[in-house]
């Protein structure tokens, strides 16, 4: 991909570099605030070589795969270096924004959440992947060398465990020790970075919110009869959005001279109390409540909750939302080491690379063969967005069939027990973050979620007669 080529023609295709106000990326999206969504030439948008989709939302997201999305922003970001700030005095893009912002106010209430959650979670979501992949290799590691201890029946020497024993043998335990460091670092302070973009999303001061994130951790909560984390990632993104209310209110009277000092020590004062006495325990109570209830679905539902939460998540995926399960996967692993439900939810790439696969051999489109083939690798290594909107969506069908097919898949993965330890990666990419060695379980149930979309997706084009259409 010419990075320079796209990146200008999102900038034509957008209004020009005056109608830009913001521009970010995550994983697959570059993700736009733009001043006048009507100067958008939506189709040619969509029609830029290497634009996989297009997502209208309170960003504008195109979507051009993992990798691409960084190097396009950065070079529409180069670009804006030198634009003029974008004047919104111009005659009707306050009326535009004010109406915009009605129509994002129109949004359901759960969607809203999840927006906002999905919101917090894109900036952590490339640290989450590395250090649950790290972990991962780390568990492989610590494993094999304390199943190899316990089947040599290998004694403790000095400080050393059984296990750190086979680990110094193999001139390992200094790596295993260094992937620990590193991976805890993230998940061991993920309450303070979610602090940190919870007041980011709701414009706040950044700082105060992580500040409110290392509160929970704190190991002294425990004298007042608390628990170090109770609550989760929920309590602390409920805690920072009241904590930018009370900002808000608070500088409103407060005097300039002295807002500084009054406005930061009055919010902290007030929330920090209001963290420890009341979000804590309530949070811990919402959570616990959260978690009885999915783990009791995936207990007693059996096959058939994984097979329609594993067909329902390529639609969450499709709306954005799917970051917003974070906090719940998170909590699983915090309480139970494990989360199950991330591994049903990640079936959704199985099938949608299998549906893209079905398309690929169905078209006669050589624009769509293009995009197949270039999106059906990097699904299988990583994320499901390429296929999605690249090859599955403008298919039409194959979005169905293939959610269907990844249904097939969530059974596998509640029949065979498969379950992983962290969060973030999917197809192949996931593989060490799988729990208690199901490798193989996973491959299996990857491959079925697979076969299966593919199987429906090439009989229902058949039928439909989808092999004889042309560009």
């Amino acid at each position: 991909m010419n990075y320079n080529m796209v990146g200008d023609a999102i900038v034509k295709h957008c209004g020009g570099l005056e109608n830009f106000i913001h521009v970010t990326n995550c994983m697959t999206r570059v993700r736009m605030t733009i001043a006048d969504p009507s100067l958008v030439d939506m189709p040619a948008l969509k029609g830029i070589e290497g634009v996989l989709g297009v997502v209208e939302d309170d960003t504008l997201q195109v979507i051009v795969g993992p990798g691409k999305s960084s190097k396009v922003a950065t070079v529409i970001n180069e670009r804006l270096k030198g634009a003029p700030a974008v004047d919104t005095t111009l005659s009707g893009v306050e009326q535009k924004a004010k109406l915009a912002r009605e129509k994002a106010k129109k949004q359901t209430r759960t969607k809203a959440i999840l927006k906002h959650i999905a919101n917090i979670f894109v900036p952590i979501l490339p640290a989450l992947i590395a250090a649950g992949i790290l972990m991962g290799l780390n568990n492989v590691v610590v494993n094999s060398a304390a199943s190899w201890a316990m089947s040599h029946h290998i004694a403790a020497v000095g400080d050393l465990s059984p296990t750190q024993v086979v680990l110094d043998q193999r001139h390992l335990l200094g790596v295993s020790q260094f992937l620990d460091i590193v991976s805890k670092a993230l998940f061991g302070f993920l309450a303070i970075y979610a602090g940190i973009t919870s007041a980011r999303e709701f414009e706040g001061n950044l700082i105060l919110g992580g500040l409110l994130g290392a509160i929970t951790i704190m190991p002294q909560v425990t004298t007042l009869g608390l628990i170090p984390g109770q609550g989760g990632l929920i309590g602390v993104i409920f805690a920072v959005w009241l904590m930018c209310l009370l900002e808000k209110q608070v500088r409103r009277f407060v005097p300039d001279i002295v807002d500084v000092v009054v406005t930061p020590t009055v919010v902290l004062l007030v929330m920090a109390a209001a963290q420890l006495f009341i979000i804590m325990p309530a949070a811990g109570v919402v959570s616990n409540g959260i978690l009885h209830a999915l783990n009791g679905l995936l207990e007693h539902g059996g096959i058939a909750a994984g097979f329609v939460l594993s067909a329902l998540f390529p639609f969450l995926i499709s709306l954005g939302l799917h970051h917003g399960l974070f906090p719940i996967h998170l909590e699983m692993i915090n309480a139970t080491g494990h989360a199950p439900l991330f591994a049903i939810q990640i079936m959704s790439n199985a099938g949608m690379v299998g549906a893209a696969t079905a398309v690929l051999l169905l078209t006669r489109d050589p624009v769509m063969k293009k995009i197949a083939k270039g999106a059906i690798p990097t699904s299988i290594l990583a994320v499901g967005e390429p296929t999605i909107f690249g090859v599955n969506i403008p298919a039409g069908f194959a979005f169905i069939t293939g959610s269907i097919g990844a249904g097939f898949g969530g059974v596998m993965v509640v029949l065979l027990g498969v379950s992983t330890n962290g969060v973030g990666a999917a197809g192949l990419s996931a593989l060490p973050l799988i729990a208690d060695g199901k490798y193989l379980q996973y491959i299996l149930a990857w491959l079925v979620g697979c076969a299966a979309a593919f199987a429906l997706t090439y009989v229902v084009g058949k039928v439909r007669g989808y092999d004889k259409e042309m560009a």
